[in-house]
């Protein structure tokens, strides 16, 4: 497993611990999450701090768990799809994301749903 494929883990793990200030460790400070079909395909990226308040959120009002189901390294880039369980009507919304990388720290987060959530997988192809 590549270092930067270790490190996108550690983050979600450290999410699903509900350790989001240590998660945030691993974000650079001008970071931009950009979420496609999520929130709407046109939205701002958001800053480190929006991510942050994102999460608490989503931590507190969903529960929510990620389930990393298969990770790659492609040009410096991880590529990471996977399923995020919530405590929710709807339980399970897969995802795919694609985090690139300043130095050791997450620099740009590109995270793709489906509004409807009627996709059922993602592939890493």
């Amino acid at each position: 497993m590549s270092d930067k494929i270790a490190i996108v883990r550690k983050f979600h793990n450290l999410l699903n611990e509900g350790k989001l200030d240590e998660a945030h460790e691993y974000l650079a400070h001008d970071l931009e999450a950009h979420t496609h079909a999520h929130i709407k395909p046109d939205a701002a990226p958001m800053s480190k701090e929006e991510v942050l308040e994102s999460h608490k959120g989503i931590h507190q009002e969903l529960e929510a768990k990620t389930v990393i189901t298969d990770a790659k390294e492609v040009d410096g880039k991880v590529i990471v799809v996977g399923k995020s369980h919530l405590k929710h009507e709807i339980s399970e919304v897969p995802f795919k994301a694609v985090y690139e990388f300043k130095g050791n720290l997450i620099g740009t987060v590109k995270f793709e749903t489906d509004p409807n959530h009627k996709v059922k997988s993602f592939s890493l192809d």
